[in-house]
């Protein structure tokens, strides 16, 4: 319990970000569990896809990542549907993917890890 309300505890004002370079992403993509690239460019993101045995199940998920997402100050693109949700995250500031992305996916497993126990 105690490490999802430090998910969910405001953090410091933003830090200034960079985009990562392409070796850097690929080493810190191959320490998440799933999670793959998607789009190019300004445009690319990491994604992931999580499904869940019904439609409330997802959306429970899907606000559980709002409000994490909110207090990490760093929103994903959230696809839902009646089959699950994807989430992808891209720092848009730095036109492409940041640490801050992978700090928030890193979250976003931590809440699905949290809710199977």
């Amino acid at each position: 319990m105690i490490a999802l309300q430090a998910m969910f505890t405001p953090k410091p004002s933003p830090q200034p970000s960079t985009a990562l370079r392409a070796p850097q992403v690929i080493a810190k993509l191959a320490q998440l569990d799933g999670w793959k690239l998607f789009g190019d460019g300004a445009n690319v993101s990491i994604e992931k896809t999580f499904r869940f045995p019904s439609y409330l199940q997802t959306m429970a998920f899907a606000h559980a990542v709002v409000f994490m997402a909110e207090a990490q100050q760093h929103h994903p693109e959230l696809l839902i549907n009646a089959q699950g949700c994807s989430v992808r995250w891209n720092s848009h500031d730095v036109q492409g993917i940041s640490l801050a992305d992978f700090v928030c996916a890193s979250k976003v497993d931590a809440l699905v890890a949290a809710s199977s126990n």
